[in-house]
């Protein structure tokens, strides 16, 4: 028996198995650097659980206008070179994402810190998503490296996206906490622990990348799109200034 399993063991050794590519898109920040804070504490979280990453900024190929059916090619075209098992930390406009990741289970990043423009980008960026592409944003929300404004703390700056998503576009945002903050009152994790692995289970898969009914809260309100309907560049200007 013990031999059998060695066996077993040597077999499944011998086929040399590797996780799949993980692939963790962030919205860019026009606020100060929100997305690059947040793509640094990504970064040094997953390096220090032990995992392969490498690090994707914006997109070097066409993304003006997409269909369900052609942007994972896209993506697979783009990460030719990402090494197996890799985990892909990839910043890019809001534009990018919407168009190339509509309609798929993907979790788009965004960065909130306790800051009113960082507020309105994060609201924006949800918005975008949610209305243009059908995608549920994971906000995630750093510690404060500066002296806040009145009213602006983490706690309060989490509550007043969540209330504005729910009463404006009628949607629940999950916001998370990453990072210490000693001076607030907001729970945290540090970025060595498991909130990191967490977002991580969020990543998407590139070789199981595909398109999904676009479902929402309440159907009798909006019309449903089509998997494989068109998302351009002018479809997220036009929902990002509505």
């Amino acid at each position: 028996m013990l031999e059998a399993e060695f066996d077993q063991a040597a077999g499944l050794s011998a086929l040399q198995l590797l996780p799949p590519t993980r692939v963790l898109p962030l919205v860019q920040s026009p606020v100060a650097n929100d997305s690059l804070e947040l793509l640094y504490v990504l970064e040094q979280g997953l390096l220090s659980a032990g995992l392969p990453v490498w690090v994707r900024q914006g997109w070097t190929g066409q993304y003006a206008q997409a269909s369900g059916c052609d942007a994972p090619q896209r993506l697979r075209h783009e990460l030719a070179g990402a090494p197996a098992g890799t985990v892909v930390l990839w910043q890019a406009p809001l534009e990018v994402w919407a168009v190339l990741l509509a309609e798929s289970a993907a979790r788009p990043l965004v960065a909130l810190t306790p800051d009113p423009a960082s507020l309105l980008h994060a609201y924006n960026a949800v918005k975008v998503l949610w209305q243009v592409s059908s995608l549920m944003a994971l906000v995630l929300s750093l510690p404060n490296t500066q002296t806040a404004q009145p009213g602006f703390d983490d706690a309060s700056v989490a509550y007043k996206l969540q209330q504005q998503c729910l009463q404006r576009l009628r949607m629940r945002v999950q916001v998370w906490p990453l990072g210490y903050d000693h001076g607030g009152s907001f729970s945290r994790l540090a970025a060595e622990e498991p909130c990191v692995l967490k977002v991580l289970e969020t990543a998407l898969v590139l070789e199981n990348f595909e398109s999904r009914p676009h479902v929402y809260p309440n159907p009798t309100e909006r019309r449903t799109f089509a998997a494989a309907q068109k998302r351009g560049v002018l479809d997220v200007h036009r929902q990002r200034y509505a």
